[in-house]
C-alpha cells in the first residue's frame, strides 16, 4: 500500500535522471537544476543535476548556500505552478556566502503538476469504480477512508500505482472541540484539489463537508446523496459556514440524466461531471494565462538574483554547449518538452 509522503527530506538522495523519469511519468511538479557555467572555483563543475521536487531532492549541486539557494527558487517557482526556464547567476561569495568565491550559472527547468488532482474520502463500491475510471486517465488521486481494511482491499489499475497514494483518514478523531469547520487545517488536500466526499458515515460526510467548504482553494467539492440529504446537511451547516460557502457543495454529484444506482453507473456520471469541470478550468486558464496575452513563450523572467528569462531551445542549446556528455540522459526532458 502507497503511503502519504508528506515529510520534507533534507538530504539528498537517489540519481536525478532516475527521479526524473519518475516524476514525469507521475506527471508531478518538479525541477531540474543543472550548473552551466562555473567561472573560478565552485562546490562542482559544469553539468552537475539534480532533481528537485516540493518534498524531495535527488543528487546534488554541491550543498551549501548555493544549493539552498536554488532549492528555495524551484520550490517557489513549482509552488505558484509556474512553468519554464531560469537562468540564475550567482555570485557564491556576494549571493551564496561562499568562500570559494566563484560564479555559477544555474539553469532551472520547471516542469509543474500537469494532472488535475483528486482527493477521494471513501473506499466503497463507488470510490472503487471512480478510481477504476480516473487512474488510466492520468489524475493523481488521494483516496482516504476511516477504515484501513478497506483500503487495504480495494484495488488500483496496472500500471496506476504511482498514481494513487491510500490514507486511513477517520475527521472524526481530528474535530477540535469547538466546531467542526476549524478542522480544515487538519486536513491535508492540497490546494487545487478536486474533492468528493463519499464516506460510508452520513457523519463523517457531514463533518468533512464542514471543513472543507471554508476553503476557498480548491477546484471544486461535492457530496454524494440525495436532494433531501443534501436540505438536511445544508440545514445543519449553517451553524458553522457562510451561505457562500456552502454554495460550494455540489450536491447531487454527476451529470444528470443516468438513472442507473449501480457503482459503475453512478462513478460514470461522477467523472463525466469532473472531466466537464477541468476541462472549464483548464480553458479558463488558457484564456487568462499572461503567456496568451504577449503572445511569448511559457519562459519566466526570475525575480532575484541576476535572473534572465530563457526558452527551452535556448535551455537546450546551453546544455548542449556546456555539457554535450550529459545531452543523452535528458532525453525524457526533451519529450515532455
Amino acid at each position: 500500500m502507497n503511503v502519504d509522503k508528506s515529510a520534507d527530506k533534507s538530504a539528498a538522495t537517489g540519481r536525478w535522471y532516475q527521479a526524473l523519469a519518475e516524476a514525469q511519468a507521475a506527471l508531478t511538479a518538479h525541477a531540474l537544476a543543472t550548473v552551466v557555467t562555473v567561472a573560478g572555483s565552485a562546490p562542482r563543475g559544469a553539468g552537475s543535476k539534480m532533481l528537485i521536487t516540493p518534498d524531495t531532492l535527488h543528487d546534488s549541486l554541491g550543498g551549501g548556500r548555493l544549493e539552498q539557494l536554488v532549492v528555495e527558487r524551484a520550490r517557489e517557482r513549482l509552488a505558484q505552478g509556474q512553468s519554464g526556464c531560469l537562468l540564475e547567476e550567482i555570485a557564491l561569495g556576494q549571493h551564496a556566502q561562499q568562500c570559494c568565491g566563484g560564479h555559477v550559472q544555474v539553469l532551472i527547468e520547471l516542469y509543474p503538476a500537469l494532472a488535475p488532482r483528486l482527493a477521494l474520502f471513501g473506499a466503497g463500491h463507488v470510490g472503487q469504480a471512480i478510481v477504476t475510471l480516473l487512474a488510466p486517465l492520468g489524475w493523481q488521486i488521494d483516496w482516504r477512508d476511516s477504515r484501513p481494511e478497506q483500503l487495504t482491499a480495494a484495488t488500483t489499475p496496472a500500471g496506476c500505482e504511482g498514481r494513487v497514494v491510500r490514507q486511513a483518514f477517520n475527521i472524526l478523531t481530528y474535530l477540535p472541540t469547538a466546531k467542526a469547520a476549524p478542522a480544515s487545517e487538519s486536513l491535508s488536500v492540497m490546494a487545487g484539489s478536486h474533492v468528493l466526499v463519499l464516506t460510508h458515515d452520513h457523519v463523517e460526510d457531514q463533518a468533512l463537508i464542514a471543513a472543507l467548504a471554508a476553503r476557498d482553494d480548491l477546484a471544486s467539492l461535492g457530496l454524494i446523496g440525495s436532494s433531501s440529504k443534501w436540505a438536511r446537511f445544508r440545514q445543519r451547516l449553517r451553524g458553522d459556514l457562510a451561505e457562500h460557502q456552502i454554495a460550494r457543495v455540489r450536491c447531487p454529484i454527476g451529470v444528470p440524466g443516468i438513472p442507473g444506482k449501480r457503482p459503475e453507473e453512478i462513478a460514470i456520471g461522477v467523472v463525466a461531471d469532473l472531466l466537464q469541470i477541468e476541462a472549464r478550468r483548464s480553458d479558463e486558464a488558457a484564456v487568462n494565462s499572461p503567456d496568451k496575452a504577449t503572445g511569448h513563450g511559457t519562459s519566466i523572467q526570475g525575480t532575484s538574483l541576476d535572473s534572465h528569462g530563457l526558452t527551452r531551445q535556448g535551455a537546450r542549446q546551453l546544455r548542449a554547449h556546456f555539457a554535450p556528455d550529459a545531452m543523452h540522459q535528458t532525453k525524457t526532458t526533451q519529450k515532455a518538452e
